[in-house]
């Protein structure tokens, strides 16, 4: 056999392939290029992910405020506190507590009334 059979076939540079192969070695390198630009990137979505952090444990305090809350207000119900055993800004914040109670009690009696009265123009109209 002759050298030239055993070596290797020649590629042609304008294949398919080594179109795709080019194409992603230039993708590389330009990951390599911008790694740089990124750092800035990278702090901008720190301060937006301590935000957020700063935004979840202030819903959390305030969901925790709201728990303790209840508890306060299901142990007055149930006769384990008394109202001189409260302090001014529990006393305060329970209060505060039932008028936004009473309010969203108001506010679905109010919702319910409307759905029922919607009903029974329906069943009016029906019926004609």
């Amino acid at each position: 056999m002759r050298k030239e059979e055993k070596s290797l076939v020649k590629i042609n540079e304008d294949s398919f392939l080594n179109k795709i192969k080019t194409f992603i070695k230039k993708i590389f390198n330009k990951k390599d290029c911008n790694i740089n630009n990124v750092a800035p990137v990278d702090e901008s979505l720190k301060s937006k992910d301590n935000k957020k952090q700063k935004f979840m444990e202030e819903v959390k305090r305030i969901e925790d405020e709201e728990t303790k809350l209840l508890k306060l207000q299901q142990q007055f119900h149930n006769g384990e506190i008394n109202e001189e055993d409260l302090t001014e800004t529990q006393y305060k914040a329970l209060n505060d507590l039932y008028d936004r109670q009473i309010d969203n009690l108001k506010k679905s009696i109010e919702i319910k009334k409307q759905k029922i009265k919607k009903m029974q123009e329906e069943g009016i109209n029906a019926t004609d």
